[in-house]
Protein backbone atom coordinates (compact mmCIF):
# COMPACT_ATOMS: atom_id res chain seq x y z
CA UNK A 1 0.00 0.00 0.00
CA UNK A 2 1.24 3.38 -0.55
CA UNK A 3 0.65 6.68 1.27
CA UNK A 4 -0.41 9.79 0.25
CA UNK A 5 1.20 12.71 2.34
CA UNK A 6 2.80 15.93 2.80
CA UNK A 7 6.34 16.50 3.35
CA UNK A 8 6.68 18.01 6.95
CA UNK A 9 9.50 20.56 5.85
CA UNK A 10 8.52 21.87 2.64
CA UNK A 11 4.77 20.89 2.68
CA UNK A 12 5.18 19.11 -0.88
CA UNK A 13 2.97 16.43 -1.68
CA UNK A 14 4.89 13.20 -2.40
CA UNK A 15 4.03 9.17 -2.13
CA UNK A 16 5.58 6.94 0.83
CA UNK A 17 5.30 2.76 0.79
CA UNK A 18 4.06 1.52 3.86
CA UNK A 19 6.66 -0.69 4.42
CA UNK A 20 9.47 1.54 4.93
CA UNK A 21 10.24 3.12 8.13
CA UNK A 22 10.92 6.65 6.36
CA UNK A 23 10.55 8.43 3.11
CA UNK A 24 13.29 11.19 1.95
CA UNK A 25 11.30 14.21 -0.34
CA UNK A 26 12.60 14.73 -3.47
CA UNK A 27 12.01 18.31 -3.21
CA UNK A 28 13.73 19.66 -0.18
CA UNK A 29 15.64 16.23 0.74
CA UNK A 30 13.95 16.10 4.43
CA UNK A 31 14.01 12.30 5.66
CA UNK A 32 11.26 12.13 7.79
CA UNK A 33 9.66 8.66 9.96
CA UNK A 34 6.48 7.63 7.93
CA UNK A 35 5.03 6.74 10.54
CA UNK A 36 4.49 10.83 12.01
CA UNK A 37 2.92 11.79 9.10
CA UNK A 38 -0.50 13.21 8.60
CA UNK A 39 -1.90 10.77 5.71
CA UNK A 40 -3.80 12.06 3.12
CA UNK A 41 -4.51 9.07 1.02
CA UNK A 42 -4.18 5.32 1.17
CA UNK A 43 -3.93 3.36 -2.28
CA UNK A 44 -2.86 -0.03 -3.56
CA UNK A 45 -0.05 1.08 -6.03
CA UNK A 46 2.25 3.63 -7.39
CA UNK A 47 0.14 4.16 -10.37
CA UNK A 48 -2.59 4.96 -8.35
CA UNK A 49 -0.69 7.37 -6.21
CA UNK A 50 0.97 8.98 -9.30
CA UNK A 51 -2.83 9.88 -10.31
CA UNK A 52 -3.79 11.05 -6.52
CA UNK A 53 -1.12 13.24 -6.54
CA UNK A 54 -2.03 14.65 -9.92
CA UNK A 55 -5.91 15.61 -8.91
CA UNK A 56 -4.71 16.80 -6.05
CA UNK A 57 -2.48 18.72 -7.51
CA UNK A 58 -5.48 20.33 -10.10
CA UNK A 59 -7.85 20.87 -7.44
CA UNK A 60 -5.34 23.10 -5.83
CA UNK A 61 -4.60 24.73 -8.49
CA UNK A 62 -8.29 25.53 -9.36
CA UNK A 63 -8.62 27.31 -6.15
CA UNK A 64 -9.30 24.90 -3.80
CA UNK A 65 -8.88 26.24 0.12
CA UNK A 66 -8.99 22.82 1.28
CA UNK A 67 -6.53 22.09 4.41
CA UNK A 68 -4.70 19.34 2.43
CA UNK A 69 -2.60 21.51 1.01
CA UNK A 70 -1.16 22.72 4.46
CA UNK A 71 2.15 22.09 5.54
CA UNK A 72 2.27 19.74 8.45
CA UNK A 73 4.72 20.06 11.12
CA UNK A 74 5.53 17.44 14.17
Amino acid sequence: MYLIVNCPNCGRLMMANSENKTRKCPNCGNTAQIHSLHVIARVRDQRDAVGTIQQLKESKGKGDSSPLFKKFRT
